[in-house]
């Protein structure tokens, strides 16, 4: 059965829409991020008082970085509704803004989703969430 104009509107209006508010929690996240780094900038620091504000290691901050971007692709994939090829996936989160460091980008990001052990691969259609039930399969 051939879709509508309107059905097809609806449904990329819809898509859209679930993109704007993954980016939107995108920018949610580096505003409370920066509010807080700007709260403590100009506030002069001592040693014998505690550390409210104790800016990340290079190593941490990557890893966050890398753990948001792992949760960024999960809210991405889910928001589909099915799986998704790892380029596919790669410059969906590379459009909120995580950037992914090394010559192959698309390697780089996948050994990520590997290490992460949060996907599985879904022969020839991409990642899916290990913890969800492929739509269409049981939740047994």
């Amino acid at each position: 059965m051939e879709r509508s104009v309107p059905e097809e509107l609806l449904d990329k209006a819809l898509k859209r829409h679930k993109e704007l508010l993954l980016e939107l929690e995108a920018l949610k996240r580096f505003i409370e991020d920066y509010s807080q780094i700007v709260r403590t900038k100009g506030r002069e620091v001592r040693l014998d008082e505690p550390q409210l504000f104790q800016p990340p290691s290079p190593r941490a901050a990557h890893a966050e970085h890398i753990a948001e971007m792992i949760d960024a692709a999960r809210r991405i994939i889910l928001a589909e509704q099915r799986p998704m090829k790892r380029g596919d996936l790669r410059k969906r989160v590379e459009s909120l803004g995580y950037k992914i460091i090394g010559q192959d980008k698309n390697k780089v990001f996948g050994t990520n989703l590997w290490r992460s052990r949060k996907f599985r691969m879904i022969d020839g259609l991409g990642y899916w969430p290990i913890d969800e039930a492929l739509p269409g399969e049981s939740g047994s």
